[in-house]
Order: C-alpha cells, then sequence, then structure tokens
C-alpha cells in the first residue's frame, strides 16, 4: 500500500523547529559543514565536538548525539565509542552512521566492536554496509554501495535491526526503514544526491535532529528519510531552473531543508 501523507512527518520537523535541540555530531572531514549547516537550516542546534576529552560530557548534555565512522583514525574512534557509551547511559537517542564499514579490516573491527559493545537508537547505512554489521562480506566498495534489488535490500535492514535491536534506515535509491517488525519502502528524491559528497551523512543528522523529538525512532527515520528525499527533489528543480551543476545543488539541499513544511511522501508499508 502507498500512502501519500503530509502530516506526520511535518509534525515532527515542526517539533525539531519549535524546540531547536541541540545535536552533537561526530562527523567527518568531507562533510562537517554541511551536516552543520543542514542542521542549522532544519532548525537543530549543531555541536561538532569530536576530542576524546569532551565528547562524552557533550553528548551526554544534548538532546541526540549522531555518530559517523568516516574518515577515522584512532583518537575518532576513541571519541565515538566514549559519545556512544555516554549517550546510552543518559537515555539519550544515538544515531550510528557506520560509513565505509568494510573500507579496511581495521575499520570493519572498530566498527563492529563499537556497535557490538553499545547499544544505538537508530541506524543509518547503505547496503554494503549492513552485510558489513551482518558479518558478511561486501566486497569492497570504499564508501560507496554495491548495487542491489530491494528485494536484497529488505531483508537486509530487517536482519540488521533484528541483530542490533533498533530501527535501521538502508538508504539508496528507494530508501528502507525497519524495526524488524515494520518495514517502509520510500520513494522520490534524486539520483543527483550521488555527485554531492556527504548527502548520506546530512541523512543522518537530520534523523537525529527527528530522533530527538520523536520518541517512536522507526517513525523519526521514516520521517527524516522522505523528508531528506522532498529536499533533493526540491533542489534539482532549482538546480535545473537555474542551469546549475553540483554545486549550485549541494547548495540547494540547505535551502530546501531550511524552506520546506510539508511535503508529499511516498511510504509503501508492508508490515512483518
Amino acid at each position: 500500500m502507498t500512502d501519500h501523507r503530509t502530516g506526520s512527518g511535518a509534525e515532527i520537523l515542526e517539533r525539531v523547529r519549535r524546540l531547536a535541540p541541540r545535536i552533537h555530531c561526530i562527523s567527518n572531514a568531507a562533510a562537517a559543514s554541511d551536516v552543520a549547516n543542514v542542521l542549522l537550516a532544519a532548525g537543530a542546534r549543531p555541536i561538532l565536538a569530536q576530542g576524546p576529552e569532551e565528547t562524552a560530557e557533550i553528548a551526554a548534555s544534548c538532546c541526540a548525539a549522531v555518530l559517523n565512522f568516516g574518515t577515522p583514525d584512532g583518537e575518532k574512534m576513541k571519541a565515538v565509542r566514549l559519545a556512544a557509551a555516554a549517550a546510552a547511559a543518559a537515555g539519550i537517542p544515538s544515531v550510528a552512521d557506520p560509513v565505509g564499514a568494510g573500507a579496511s579490516s581495521w575499520r570493519r573491527r572498530q566498527v563492529l566492536e563499537i556497535m557490538e559493545e553499545i547499544p544505538f537508537s537508530a541506524i543509518h547505512c547503505n547496503y554494503s554496509e549492513a552485510l558489513v554489521l551482518l558479518g558478511e562480506d561486501s566486497g569492497f566498495q570504499g564508501v560507496d554501495s554495491a548495487p542491489a534489488s530491494l528485494s536484497e535490500k529488505v531483508p537486509a535492514a530487517e536482519r540488521t535491526a533484528l541483530k542490533y535491536g533498533c530501527p535501521v534506515l538502508l538508504s539508496g535509491a528507494e530508501d528502507v526503514v525497519s524495526d524488524g517488525k515494520r518495514t517502509w519502502v520510500i520513494r522520490g528524491g534524486t539520483g543527483f544526491m550521488s555527485r554531492v559528497t556527504g548527502t548520506g551523512c546530512m541523512l543522518s543528522a537530520l534523523a537525529g535532529a527527528f530522533c530527538s523529538v520523536e520518541e517512536d525512532r522507526f517513525s523519526a527515520l521514516s520521517a527524516a528519510a522522505s523528508f531528506w528525499k522532498a529536499c533533493g527533489e526540491w533542489a534539482w528543480k532549482e538546480t535545473e531552473a537555474a542551469g546549475g551543476g553540483p554545486g549550485t545543488f549541494r547548495a540547494k539541499l540547505t535551502d530546501a531543508a531550511f524552506k520546506l513544511e510539508s511535503w508529499r511522501e511516498n511510504i509503501e508499508h508492508t508490515e512483518r
């Protein structure tokens, strides 16, 4: 069943804008400024603390923590571990983004150790990253995802959610959101997202902001995904009208996060 809605996602976004939650983000080098700017545009307040000396204290004092494993080194992974543990202890929602989890054996080991040691409230990943989280071989994809059909992505999202005990947003041409029982497929957006680095990191940040004001993390992830697809569609139309390219599109994505108040959602509900 396809459900075209203009209510629930917009209501969650309205709460973000009204409450202006403080979102702690450990981002990656390629996307830090875009992550901060998209959160500001959507109405949240970012803080991008990454030093192990302070990250636990800051994570526990914020409304949500978004922990991105991209461009890692030993100090960053230590900071991620400390922030994740502090958020869990404080009852703060946390979103794990295991960027490029299979890019190297060291990164795979670090990601799996953290994910298995510390409970997260939600996970955002692509198909290849989900395979790594499931302990399977994803092949070398760098930070990109291997091609996968919807019939492959849906069970991967469901299995990952069941393994880690939290909702999973598996993003791609179609986004799949699952908590192991409920599974929604979210369509729309634009393929031009792949021409700009960091769009997945920005989605993780929005997911954190939405989780900070919505206790049903499954609904929060679904709303964030549908909102970001709507932002992509709006940004692409504006970019085409301006005769622009990737640079214009990148700026228009931030504009979209600021301007959109309601949108037409394309969600297929599959009850398990």
